[in-house]
C-alpha cells in the first residue's frame, strides 16, 4: 500500500510525501481526523516510506521493508492498540525500553499509537517524557479522532496532521464499485460522515431499520408528542453505542430536512436523497413552513458540533429532541 492506496485526504497525502522528499519528518505526530477515513494506514505507509529500500517519498510495497511492515513483522515498526479500551502504562513502558535503542534493520524506529485518547493519566504521562526528548531515529506517531481528549502538553509536543471525511461521491464510488447498488450506496454515504470503513461493514437491513427509527421520531418530534420513548432508549446505553446511532439518526433527520427543501423549493422528486419516503415526505411539507424546515436543520448541525466536542451523549440527547419540539406541524 502507497500513500494514494489510501482514498482522500489528498493534501495530507502530499505534505507528508514533501516533508519525506526533504528528510524532515518531525518526530512527534499527531494524526487527528474523524474515525474511518485512512489515519492508520496513512500512519503505517508513512512508516514503510521512511524505511523503504526502493523510495524516498513513498512506500513501493515490494521490497522486503514494505512487505514486513505490512505483515507485522518489522521489528522497528510497532503498532500500539488499546487493550480493553485503554492505553494503559504498562505499554507505554514497553515502548520506552525501546523507543531510545537504534533501528534494528531498518532506517527509522516508527511507534504507531491508536486511539492514542485512550491513554490514562499514567500512560499520558509516560509518553509526555518520550515526547520531550526523542531520539533522532525515532518517530511517534499518535492517532485519535478526538484531540481534545489529547493532553496540551502532549499537543505541544506534536506536530498535529489533520485529516477530513473522505467525500460521499468517493465512498459512494467505492460502494460501487464493491458490487452495491447506486441508490443504496448514495444512502450509506450520507449516514457514514466520511467513514469509509464504517461504510463498507454496515448492513443494509440494519441502515433500513435505523431509518424507520429515524422518521418515527422526525414524526413524533413535529408532533410535538412521544418523544420520551426515544429517549429512554438511550437513556441507560453505553456512550459509544448511543454516540454511533445518535449521529446516524442525526445525519437521516438533516436528509429528511434537505429532502423538504427541495420540495419546497423545485418539487423535483428525481434528486430526494430519501426517493422510498416520498410519500411521507410530502405530507410533512404541506404542514411545515421553510423556516421551521431550516430551524430544525440548524438544531441538528448544532447537535452534530456538540458530538464532535465530545459533551455528554445522554444530556445531549435529552437536550437536543427537547429542543427539537418547539419545532411542531402549523
Amino acid at each position: 500500500m502507497a500513500f494514494d492506496d489510501v482514498l482522500g485526504n489528498s493534501r495530507t497525502k502530499k505534505k507528508l510525501k514533501k516533508s519525506l522528499q526533504r528528510k524532515r519528518i518531525p518526530n512527534s505526530l499527531l494524526f487527528s481526523g474523524p474515525e474511518g477515513v485512512g489515519k492508520r494506514d496513512v500512519a503505517l505507509v508513512l512508516a514503510k516510506a521512511m524505511n523503504c529500500l526502493e523510495k524516498e517519498d513513498d512506500a513501493c510495497g515490494v521490497c522486503t521493508s514494505c512487505r514486513a511492515i505490512k505483515s507485522g513483522n518489522f521489528p522497528d515498526v510497532l503498532v500500539i492498540f488499546p487493550e480493553k479500551n485503554v492505553l494503559k502504562i504498562e505499554q507505554m513502558r514497553e515502548m520506552k525500553q525501546t523507543v531510545y535503542l537504534k533501528p534494528m534493520v531498518g532506517r527509522k524506529r516508527v511507534f504507531i499509537i491508536d486511539k492514542a485518547e485512550k491513554m490514562n493519566e499514567e500512560a499520558a504521562n509516560s509518553v509526555l517524557k518520550i515526547l520531550e526528548e526523542p531520539p533522532s531515529f525515532t518517530h511517534i506517531i499518535l492517532i485519535t479522532h478526538n484531540p481534545y481528549l489529547i493532553l496540551p502538553t502532549i499537543k505541544s509536543r506534536c506536530q498535529e496532521v489533520s485529516f477530513s471525511q473522505i467525500s460521499k461521491k468517493d465512498i459512494e464510488r467505492v460502494l460501487v464499485d464493491r458490487g452495491q447498488d447506486e441508490e443504496k450506496a448514495r444512502i450509506i454515504a450520507l449516514l457514514v460522515r466520511g467513514n469509509l470503513k464504517q461504510a463498507i461493514n454496515l448492513d443494509w437491513e440494519d441502515i433500513q431499520s435505523l431509518r424507520e427509527k429515524a422518521w418515527q421520531l422526525f414524526d413524533v418530534l413535529l408532533k410535538g408528542k412521544g418523544v420520551s420513548s426515544f429517549v429512554k432508549d438511550y437513556a441507560f446505553r453505553r456512550r459509544e453505542s448511543i454516540e454511533a446511532e445518535f449521529v446516524q439518526v442525526l445525519e437521516i433527520l438533516a436528509s429528511f430536512c434537505r429532502d423538504l427543501l427541495l420540495i419546497k423549493s423545485t418539487g423535483n422528486q428525481n434528486l430526494l436523497m430519501n426517493p422510498d419516503y416520498e410519500s411521507n415526505l410530502r405530507d410533512a411539507e404541506a404542514r411545515l413552513s421553510l423556516g421551521q424546515v431550516l430551524d430544525f436543520l440548524v438544531k441538528i448541525d448544532s447537535a452534530l458540533y456538540a458530538l464532535e466536542r465530545n459533551v455528554n451523549v445522554n444530556l445531549l440527547v435529552s437536550s437536543t429532541l427537547a429542543n427539537m419540539m418547539g419545532i411542531s406541524y402549523a
